[in-house]
Protein backbone atom coordinates (compact mmCIF):
# COMPACT_ATOMS: atom_id res chain seq x y z
CA UNK A 1 0.00 0.00 0.00
CA UNK A 2 2.84 2.38 0.79
CA UNK A 3 4.42 1.80 -2.63
CA UNK A 4 1.09 2.44 -4.34
CA UNK A 5 0.64 5.70 -2.43
CA UNK A 6 4.12 6.92 -3.39
CA UNK A 7 3.46 6.07 -7.04
CA UNK A 8 0.24 8.07 -7.01
CA UNK A 9 1.91 11.01 -5.31
CA UNK A 10 4.68 10.98 -7.87
CA UNK A 11 2.15 10.91 -10.68
CA UNK A 12 0.28 13.86 -9.16
CA UNK A 13 3.51 15.81 -8.81
CA UNK A 14 4.36 15.18 -12.46
CA UNK A 15 0.87 16.26 -13.54
CA UNK A 16 1.07 19.43 -11.46
CA UNK A 17 4.46 20.21 -12.95
CA UNK A 18 3.15 19.80 -16.47
CA UNK A 19 0.20 22.06 -15.72
CA UNK A 20 2.36 24.93 -14.50
CA UNK A 21 1.71 28.11 -16.50
CA UNK A 22 4.45 29.01 -18.95
CA UNK A 23 7.13 31.12 -17.31
CA UNK A 24 9.96 33.18 -18.74
CA UNK A 25 13.24 34.59 -17.47
CA UNK A 26 14.24 37.93 -18.95
CA UNK A 27 17.86 38.96 -18.48
CA UNK A 28 17.63 42.76 -18.40
CA UNK A 29 21.40 43.22 -18.36
CA UNK A 30 23.76 41.82 -20.98
CA UNK A 31 26.76 42.33 -18.63
CA UNK A 32 28.88 43.83 -21.42
CA UNK A 33 29.94 47.39 -22.23
CA UNK A 34 29.31 47.43 -25.98
CA UNK A 35 26.61 50.12 -25.73
CA UNK A 36 28.69 52.67 -23.85
CA UNK A 37 28.73 55.63 -23.37
CA UNK A 38 24.94 55.72 -23.75
CA UNK A 39 24.47 52.87 -21.28
CA UNK A 40 26.36 54.83 -18.62
CA UNK A 41 23.36 57.12 -18.12
CA UNK A 42 20.66 54.48 -18.49
CA UNK A 43 20.58 50.69 -18.94
CA UNK A 44 20.60 49.54 -22.54
CA UNK A 45 17.18 47.90 -22.24
CA UNK A 46 15.68 51.29 -21.33
CA UNK A 47 17.05 53.03 -24.42
CA UNK A 48 14.53 53.76 -27.19
CA UNK A 49 14.47 51.85 -30.46
CA UNK A 50 12.21 53.57 -32.99
CA UNK A 51 10.58 55.50 -30.12
CA UNK A 52 9.76 52.35 -28.13
CA UNK A 53 11.70 51.37 -24.99
CA UNK A 54 13.77 48.33 -25.92
CA UNK A 55 12.60 46.06 -23.11
CA UNK A 56 8.97 46.61 -24.16
CA UNK A 57 9.62 44.68 -27.38
CA UNK A 58 10.59 41.70 -25.20
CA UNK A 59 7.53 42.02 -22.98
CA UNK A 60 5.23 42.29 -25.99
CA UNK A 61 6.80 39.19 -27.54
CA UNK A 62 6.46 37.15 -24.34
CA UNK A 63 2.83 38.16 -23.89
CA UNK A 64 2.07 37.07 -27.46
CA UNK A 65 3.90 33.76 -26.89
CA UNK A 66 1.49 32.78 -24.12
CA UNK A 67 3.85 33.43 -21.21
CA UNK A 68 1.92 34.02 -17.98
CA UNK A 69 4.71 34.87 -15.57
CA UNK A 70 8.02 36.66 -16.17
CA UNK A 71 11.02 36.99 -13.88
CA UNK A 72 13.08 40.05 -14.77
CA UNK A 73 16.65 39.77 -13.51
CA UNK A 74 18.44 43.12 -13.28
CA UNK A 75 21.14 45.00 -11.38
CA UNK A 76 19.91 48.60 -11.70
CA UNK A 77 17.27 50.56 -9.83
CA UNK A 78 16.14 52.17 -13.11
CA UNK A 79 15.04 48.85 -14.61
CA UNK A 80 13.24 47.83 -11.44
CA UNK A 81 11.38 51.14 -11.28
CA UNK A 82 10.43 51.03 -14.96
CA UNK A 83 9.01 47.50 -14.74
CA UNK A 84 7.01 48.28 -11.60
CA UNK A 85 5.58 51.48 -13.10
CA UNK A 86 4.22 49.72 -16.19
CA UNK A 87 1.55 47.04 -16.42
CA UNK A 88 1.25 44.06 -18.74
CA UNK A 89 -1.13 41.14 -19.16
CA UNK A 90 1.45 38.89 -17.49
CA UNK A 91 2.55 38.62 -13.88
CA UNK A 92 6.00 40.22 -13.71
CA UNK A 93 8.41 39.84 -10.80
CA UNK A 94 11.65 41.78 -10.53
CA UNK A 95 14.75 40.13 -9.12
CA UNK A 96 17.27 42.91 -8.48
CA UNK A 97 20.70 42.01 -7.16
CA UNK A 98 23.52 44.51 -7.49
CA UNK A 99 26.10 41.79 -6.85
CA UNK A 100 25.39 40.05 -10.18
CA UNK A 101 28.25 40.47 -12.63
CA UNK A 102 27.41 37.91 -15.32
CA UNK A 103 24.59 35.81 -16.75
CA UNK A 104 25.79 32.71 -14.92
CA UNK A 105 25.35 34.44 -11.57
CA UNK A 106 21.84 35.49 -12.60
CA UNK A 107 20.81 31.90 -13.34
CA UNK A 108 22.37 30.65 -10.12
CA UNK A 109 20.41 33.24 -8.18
CA UNK A 110 17.20 32.05 -9.84
CA UNK A 111 18.00 28.47 -8.90
CA UNK A 112 18.73 29.50 -5.31
CA UNK A 113 15.33 31.19 -5.02
CA UNK A 114 13.56 28.20 -6.62
CA UNK A 115 11.12 30.41 -8.54
CA UNK A 116 11.03 28.74 -11.95
CA UNK A 117 8.51 25.89 -11.95
CA UNK A 118 7.35 25.53 -15.55
CA UNK A 119 8.96 22.88 -17.72
CA UNK A 120 10.03 24.25 -20.09
CA UNK A 121 10.56 27.95 -19.50
CA UNK A 122 11.67 30.67 -21.93
CA UNK A 123 15.06 32.30 -21.40
CA UNK A 124 15.32 35.64 -23.19
CA UNK A 125 17.83 38.46 -23.32
CA UNK A 126 16.27 41.89 -22.84
CA UNK A 127 17.81 43.32 -26.02
CA UNK A 128 16.02 40.89 -28.37
CA UNK A 129 13.59 42.08 -31.04
CA UNK A 130 11.55 39.31 -32.66
CA UNK A 131 8.27 38.17 -34.20
CA UNK A 132 8.92 34.44 -33.71
CA UNK A 133 6.12 31.96 -33.04
CA UNK A 134 7.41 29.79 -30.20
CA UNK A 135 4.67 27.17 -30.29
CA UNK A 136 6.53 24.69 -32.49
CA UNK A 137 9.87 25.11 -30.70
CA UNK A 138 8.29 24.62 -27.27
CA UNK A 139 6.37 21.50 -28.32
CA UNK A 140 9.45 19.97 -29.96
CA UNK A 141 11.45 20.62 -26.78
CA UNK A 142 8.75 19.01 -24.64
CA UNK A 143 8.69 15.91 -26.84
CA UNK A 144 12.48 15.52 -26.70
CA UNK A 145 12.65 16.08 -22.96
CA UNK A 146 9.90 13.51 -22.37
CA UNK A 147 12.01 10.88 -24.16
CA UNK A 148 15.29 11.83 -22.50
CA UNK A 149 15.73 14.19 -19.56
CA UNK A 150 19.22 15.10 -20.76
CA UNK A 151 17.58 16.99 -23.67
CA UNK A 152 17.49 20.15 -21.60
CA UNK A 153 17.86 23.15 -23.92
CA UNK A 154 16.85 24.46 -27.35
CA UNK A 155 18.53 27.47 -28.94
CA UNK A 156 16.85 29.48 -31.69
CA UNK A 157 18.90 30.39 -34.77
CA UNK A 158 18.17 32.56 -37.78
CA UNK A 159 19.86 31.95 -41.11
CA UNK A 160 21.45 35.18 -42.28
CA UNK A 161 23.19 36.14 -45.50
CA UNK A 162 25.49 38.95 -46.48
CA UNK A 163 24.68 42.50 -45.53
CA UNK A 164 22.58 44.39 -48.05
CA UNK A 165 24.81 47.40 -47.40
CA UNK A 166 27.83 45.85 -49.11
CA UNK A 167 28.26 44.02 -52.42
CA UNK A 168 30.55 41.36 -50.97
CA UNK A 169 28.99 37.93 -50.53
CA UNK A 170 31.49 37.27 -47.75
CA UNK A 171 30.45 40.23 -45.60
CA UNK A 172 28.73 39.79 -42.26
CA UNK A 173 25.00 40.27 -42.08
CA UNK A 174 24.22 43.73 -40.75
CA UNK A 175 22.36 42.27 -37.76
CA UNK A 176 25.42 40.29 -36.62
CA UNK A 177 27.76 41.94 -34.16
CA UNK A 178 31.16 42.70 -35.63
CA UNK A 179 32.79 40.66 -32.85
CA UNK A 180 30.69 37.58 -33.58
CA UNK A 181 32.35 34.66 -35.34
CA UNK A 182 29.91 31.85 -34.66
CA UNK A 183 30.30 28.33 -36.03
CA UNK A 184 27.58 25.82 -35.17
CA UNK A 185 27.74 22.08 -35.84
CA UNK A 186 24.33 20.41 -36.25
CA UNK A 187 23.20 16.84 -36.81
CA UNK A 188 20.11 17.19 -39.04
CA UNK A 189 19.29 13.48 -38.62
CA UNK A 190 18.81 14.04 -34.87
CA UNK A 191 16.51 17.09 -34.98
CA UNK A 192 19.44 19.49 -35.34
CA UNK A 193 21.23 18.44 -32.18
CA UNK A 194 24.11 20.85 -31.57
CA UNK A 195 27.51 19.16 -31.56
CA UNK A 196 29.72 22.20 -32.03
CA UNK A 197 29.26 25.73 -30.72
CA UNK A 198 32.28 27.96 -31.22
CA UNK A 199 32.22 31.75 -31.06
CA UNK A 200 35.88 32.44 -30.34
CA UNK A 201 36.92 34.98 -32.94
CA UNK A 202 40.61 34.60 -32.11
CA UNK A 203 40.61 30.92 -33.10
CA UNK A 204 41.30 30.13 -36.74
CA UNK A 205 39.98 26.59 -36.50
CA UNK A 206 37.13 24.61 -34.95
CA UNK A 207 37.67 21.31 -33.17
CA UNK A 208 35.24 18.40 -33.55
CA UNK A 209 35.81 15.32 -31.33
CA UNK A 210 36.58 12.24 -33.44
CA UNK A 211 34.12 10.15 -31.42
CA UNK A 212 31.25 12.28 -32.76
CA UNK A 213 31.79 10.90 -36.27
CA UNK A 214 31.26 7.36 -35.00
CA UNK A 215 27.85 8.17 -33.48
CA UNK A 216 26.67 10.80 -35.98
CA UNK A 217 26.43 10.02 -39.67
CA UNK A 218 26.25 13.70 -40.62
CA UNK A 219 27.51 16.90 -39.03
CA UNK A 220 26.75 20.19 -40.75
CA UNK A 221 29.14 23.00 -39.82
CA UNK A 222 27.20 26.23 -40.28
CA UNK A 223 28.69 29.71 -40.47
CA UNK A 224 25.46 31.37 -41.61
CA UNK A 225 23.47 31.16 -38.37
CA UNK A 226 22.66 34.02 -36.01
CA UNK A 227 22.11 33.15 -32.36
CA UNK A 228 18.83 34.91 -31.58
CA UNK A 229 19.21 35.06 -27.78
CA UNK A 230 16.00 33.07 -27.28
CA UNK A 231 16.19 29.70 -25.49
CA UNK A 232 13.71 27.03 -24.46
CA UNK A 233 15.05 25.47 -21.26
CA UNK A 234 14.21 22.81 -18.74
CA UNK A 235 14.68 23.82 -15.08
CA UNK A 236 17.64 21.42 -14.99
CA UNK A 237 19.63 24.14 -16.78
CA UNK A 238 19.49 26.32 -13.66
CA UNK A 239 20.68 23.44 -11.50
CA UNK A 240 23.61 22.79 -13.85
CA UNK A 241 24.75 26.40 -13.45
CA UNK A 242 24.65 25.95 -9.70
CA UNK A 243 26.75 22.79 -10.00
CA UNK A 244 29.21 24.49 -12.36
CA UNK A 245 29.76 27.57 -10.22
CA UNK A 246 32.56 28.92 -12.46
CA UNK A 247 30.37 29.28 -15.57
CA UNK A 248 29.99 33.00 -16.22
CA UNK A 249 28.56 33.03 -19.75
CA UNK A 250 25.68 30.99 -21.13
CA UNK A 251 26.99 30.62 -24.66
CA UNK A 252 30.78 30.65 -24.56
CA UNK A 253 30.98 28.48 -21.45
CA UNK A 254 27.89 26.40 -20.69
CA UNK A 255 26.64 25.69 -24.21
CA UNK A 256 30.10 25.30 -25.76
CA UNK A 257 31.33 22.92 -23.07
CA UNK A 258 28.08 20.94 -22.86
CA UNK A 259 27.88 20.09 -26.56
CA UNK A 260 31.56 19.11 -26.73
CA UNK A 261 31.28 16.49 -23.97
CA UNK A 262 32.23 13.09 -25.42
CA UNK A 263 31.16 10.84 -22.53
CA UNK A 264 27.62 9.72 -23.39
CA UNK A 265 26.31 9.59 -19.83
CA UNK A 266 27.59 13.07 -18.99
CA UNK A 267 26.19 14.91 -22.00
CA UNK A 268 23.73 17.77 -21.69
CA UNK A 269 21.96 17.55 -25.03
CA UNK A 270 21.20 20.90 -26.65
CA UNK A 271 19.30 21.36 -29.88
CA UNK A 272 18.93 24.09 -32.46
CA UNK A 273 15.64 25.38 -33.83
CA UNK A 274 15.97 27.16 -37.17
CA UNK A 275 13.56 30.01 -37.84
CA UNK A 276 11.36 30.17 -40.91
CA UNK A 277 12.29 32.72 -43.57
CA UNK A 278 9.33 34.88 -42.53
CA UNK A 279 10.45 34.96 -38.90
CA UNK A 280 12.81 37.61 -37.53
CA UNK A 281 14.94 37.71 -34.41
CA UNK A 282 18.07 39.64 -33.54
CA UNK A 283 19.87 41.15 -30.56
CA UNK A 284 21.09 44.70 -30.17
CA UNK A 285 24.71 44.17 -29.18
CA UNK A 286 26.20 47.50 -30.21
CA UNK A 287 25.50 50.64 -32.24
CA UNK A 288 25.83 48.95 -35.64
CA UNK A 289 23.23 46.29 -34.78
CA UNK A 290 21.05 49.02 -33.25
CA UNK A 291 20.97 50.81 -36.61
CA UNK A 292 20.49 47.62 -38.63
CA UNK A 293 17.58 46.34 -36.53
CA UNK A 294 15.96 49.78 -36.50
CA UNK A 295 16.01 49.87 -40.31
CA UNK A 296 14.66 46.34 -40.55
CA UNK A 297 11.70 47.33 -38.40
CA UNK A 298 11.12 50.47 -40.46
CA UNK A 299 11.18 48.39 -43.67
CA UNK A 300 8.72 45.92 -42.10
CA UNK A 301 10.96 42.84 -42.11
CA UNK A 302 9.76 42.05 -38.58
CA UNK A 303 6.04 42.38 -39.25
CA UNK A 304 3.82 42.66 -37.20
CA UNK A 305 6.49 44.33 -35.05
CA UNK A 306 6.42 47.61 -36.99
CA UNK A 307 6.14 51.28 -35.97
CA UNK A 308 2.46 51.56 -36.91
CA UNK A 309 1.60 48.54 -34.71
CA UNK A 310 2.94 49.62 -31.33
CA UNK A 311 3.06 47.48 -28.16
CA UNK A 312 -0.16 47.63 -26.17
CA UNK A 313 1.03 50.18 -23.62
CA UNK A 314 1.84 52.75 -26.33
CA UNK A 315 -1.40 52.68 -28.29
CA UNK A 316 -3.18 54.92 -25.79
CA UNK A 317 -0.65 57.72 -26.36
CA UNK A 318 0.76 57.36 -29.87
CA UNK A 319 -0.33 56.38 -33.36
CA UNK A 320 1.98 56.37 -36.37
CA UNK A 321 0.89 56.52 -39.99
CA UNK A 322 3.02 55.06 -42.75
CA UNK A 323 3.68 57.55 -45.54
CA UNK A 324 5.79 57.33 -48.70
CA UNK A 325 9.32 55.94 -48.63
CA UNK A 326 8.76 54.11 -45.32
CA UNK A 327 8.30 57.35 -43.41
CA UNK A 328 6.27 57.07 -40.18
CA UNK A 329 4.74 60.20 -38.66
CA UNK A 330 3.08 60.37 -35.24
CA UNK A 331 -0.53 61.59 -35.38
CA UNK A 332 -2.10 61.27 -31.92
CA UNK A 333 -0.05 63.03 -29.23
CA UNK A 334 0.36 66.23 -31.24
CA UNK A 335 1.17 66.59 -34.93
CA UNK A 336 4.61 67.76 -35.91
CA UNK A 337 5.18 70.85 -38.02
CA UNK A 338 7.47 70.46 -41.04
CA UNK A 339 8.16 73.47 -43.25
CA UNK A 340 7.12 72.91 -46.85
CA UNK A 341 10.58 73.85 -48.14
CA UNK A 342 12.19 70.96 -46.23
CA UNK A 343 12.79 67.49 -47.67
CA UNK A 344 12.03 64.43 -45.51
CA UNK A 345 12.81 60.94 -46.85
CA UNK A 346 12.64 57.51 -45.23
CA UNK A 347 13.08 55.02 -43.99
CA UNK A 348 12.57 57.05 -40.84
CA UNK A 349 10.23 58.34 -38.14
CA UNK A 350 9.07 61.65 -36.74
CA UNK A 351 7.64 61.60 -33.24
CA UNK A 352 4.99 63.83 -31.75
CA UNK A 353 5.19 67.61 -31.31
CA UNK A 354 8.36 68.08 -33.38
CA UNK A 355 9.19 71.13 -35.49
CA UNK A 356 11.38 71.23 -38.59
CA UNK A 357 12.48 74.60 -39.98
CA UNK A 358 13.11 75.89 -43.49
CA UNK A 359 15.25 74.25 -46.18
CA UNK A 360 16.17 71.20 -44.11
CA UNK A 361 17.17 67.83 -45.54
CA UNK A 362 16.27 64.83 -43.39
CA UNK A 363 17.05 61.34 -44.71
CA UNK A 364 16.89 57.94 -43.01
CA UNK A 365 16.55 59.55 -39.60
CA UNK A 366 14.44 58.64 -36.57
CA UNK A 367 13.25 61.56 -34.47
CA UNK A 368 11.81 61.17 -30.99
CA UNK A 369 9.19 63.37 -29.37
CA UNK A 370 9.43 67.12 -28.76
CA UNK A 371 12.45 67.63 -31.01
CA UNK A 372 13.19 71.04 -32.53
CA UNK A 373 15.19 71.34 -35.75
CA UNK A 374 16.20 74.80 -36.99
CA UNK A 375 16.66 76.10 -40.55
CA UNK A 376 19.04 74.64 -43.17
CA UNK A 377 19.79 71.54 -41.09
CA UNK A 378 21.03 68.28 -42.62
CA UNK A 379 20.23 64.99 -40.83
CA UNK A 380 21.39 61.74 -42.45
CA UNK A 381 21.19 58.23 -41.01
CA UNK A 382 20.84 59.53 -37.47
CA UNK A 383 18.76 58.98 -34.34
CA UNK A 384 17.37 61.82 -32.26
CA UNK A 385 15.85 60.72 -28.97
CA UNK A 386 13.39 62.92 -27.07
CA UNK A 387 13.71 66.68 -26.51
CA UNK A 388 16.68 67.19 -28.83
CA UNK A 389 17.33 70.74 -30.04
CA UNK A 390 19.32 71.34 -33.24
CA UNK A 391 20.04 74.94 -34.16
CA UNK A 392 20.41 76.47 -37.64
CA UNK A 393 22.97 75.23 -40.15
CA UNK A 394 23.86 72.02 -38.32
CA UNK A 395 24.94 68.82 -40.13
CA UNK A 396 24.45 65.47 -38.35
CA UNK A 397 25.50 62.21 -40.02
CA UNK A 398 25.24 58.65 -38.69
CA UNK A 399 24.96 59.73 -35.08
CA UNK A 400 22.80 59.05 -32.02
CA UNK A 401 21.76 62.13 -30.04
CA UNK A 402 20.43 61.13 -26.62
CA UNK A 403 17.64 62.84 -24.67
CA UNK A 404 18.01 66.58 -24.26
CA UNK A 405 21.01 67.07 -26.56
CA UNK A 406 21.51 70.63 -27.78
CA UNK A 407 23.57 71.18 -30.96
CA UNK A 408 24.64 74.78 -31.45
CA UNK A 409 24.50 76.65 -34.81
CA UNK A 410 26.86 75.54 -37.56
CA UNK A 411 28.09 72.44 -35.76
CA UNK A 412 29.07 69.28 -37.65
CA UNK A 413 28.38 65.95 -35.90
CA UNK A 414 29.62 62.83 -37.64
Amino acid sequence: MVAKKNSGASSQDDTAKREQPLQAVLLADSFVNTFRPLSLDRPKVLCPLNNVTLIDYAFDFLAGAGVEEVFVVCVSDEVEAYVRENSWSMAISVIKDTSLTNAGDALRELDRRDLVKSNPFVLLFGDVVTNVNLTGAIQAHKDRHKKDRSNMMTLLFKQVGASDLTPSSLAYSSIRASSEDLVVGLDPSQENRILVYSNAGADKSVSVPCSFFASHSQIDLRYDLLDCGIDICSPDVLARFTDEFDYREIRRKFVSNSVSEEEEGLQNKIYGHLLQSSEYAARIHDFSTYVAISRDLLKRWCYPVVPDNLPSGYKKQYRYELERHYMYVEQKSGKSQIHRSSLVKGAGMIGGRCTVGKECRIEQTVMGHNCRVGDKVSLTGSYLWDNVVIDDGVSVTQSILADGCIIKPGAIVN
